[in-house]
């Protein structure tokens, strides 16, 4: 049975991993759980969590024939810029043969068709943006995974209670689609995704809001007008992982803390400030103090 579970994570293509780790530990305090080198996929990586939500940077590697790679041909077109977003699933076989059965193409990690038989190392797909509006991981959780987030003593309250951040948790995260009905209906029948609410801000964007899984609230915005961020990016870089908005506790206390660390704020409204994309490694990061209409969460 094909069941979503966690976010996995955020994956985002940088210019730079060093610069970006660094970035992350002095604005958000991350718990990284991994860095590495993986051979196969020509890159290196860094995964951390800021309070329950877990982002991956990756760099492609200075070995030979990597601007090849599947990474490396993704930064040469696109720069730095959010990858995917990945899941986990109760089974990768259940996941590979439910997709399959609505015509969506998988990839593995080296970019070649993805096929079983699915094992111990063989637990993720990815998805071709094009059939799932935006590129998305799904993944079998490891049988001693490092994630500290499914660990039974991990604990989100530092960013909540203690950092100057006051990250409750991720309100939602963004993928700008171009027909909104034609997106709702892939995340809602094919993902299993439940509607909460939608909204429209004039000549700006069209926005439907879904769960996911067991933690995620998806926005799915349409752009409105080709001037707006949302429709630049779309043109850019086509459908797909936009940004990801935290909900804090104080917005004008997260405002004042970034500020400190020389984060440039590109808009500001009552409920909701959006980082300039200079300073965020070409990814969208929000803050908001607003309450999704319905999220259960």
């Amino acid at each position: 049975m094909f069941k979503i579970g966690k976010l996995f994570h955020l994956t985002h293509v940088v210019d730079s991993l060093r610069e970006c780790d660094r970035w992350y530990d002095e604005v958000f305090a991350a718990c990284r759980y991994y860095r590495g080198y993986m051979r196969a996929a020509m890159r290196n990586a860094s995964v951390l969590a800021v309070g329950d939500t877990p982002l991956e940077a990756i760099q492609t590697a200075p070995v030979p024939g990597a601007e090849n790679s599947a990474i490396g041909k993704f930064h040469a077109r696109y720069g730095q810029h959010f990858h995917s977003i990945a899941w986990y699933v109760e089974s990768i076989e259940d996941c590979f043969n439910h997709l399959s059965r609505h015509n969506i193409r998988q990839v593995d990690m080296v970019g070649r068709p993805a096929k079983g038989p699915f094992g111990k190392r063989n637990i993720a797909v990815w998805t071709h943006p094009k059939d799932t509006h935006g590129a998305i991981e799904f993944a079998q959780v490891e049988d001693f995974s490092i994630d500290v987030r499914l660990h039974p003593s991990w604990s989100a309250a530092f960013w909540r209670d203690r950092h100057p951040l006051g990250i409750e948790r991720a309100s939602h995260i963004t993928v700008v689609v171009r027909d909104l009905d034609k997106a709702k209906a892939f995340y809602r029948d094919v993902l299993g995704g439940k509607p909460l609410h939608e909204e429209q801000t004039a000549g700006h964007k069209k926005s439907a809001y879904i769960a996911v899984g067991e933690d995620t609230v998806v926005e799915l915005a349409q752009p409105l007008s080709p001037q707006t961020p949302e429709a630049r990016d779309l043109e850019h870089a086509g459908e797909g992982l936009y940004a990801v908005t935290f909900k804090t506790k104080d917005l004008t206390r997260a405002a004042e803390f970034l500020q400190s660390k020389k984060q440039r704020i590109e808009t500001h409204s009552a409920d909701t400030l959006v980082l300039n994309r200079n300073d965020t490694f070409g990814i969208g990061i929000a803050f908001t103090e607003r309450r999704i209409p319905n999220d259960p969460r």
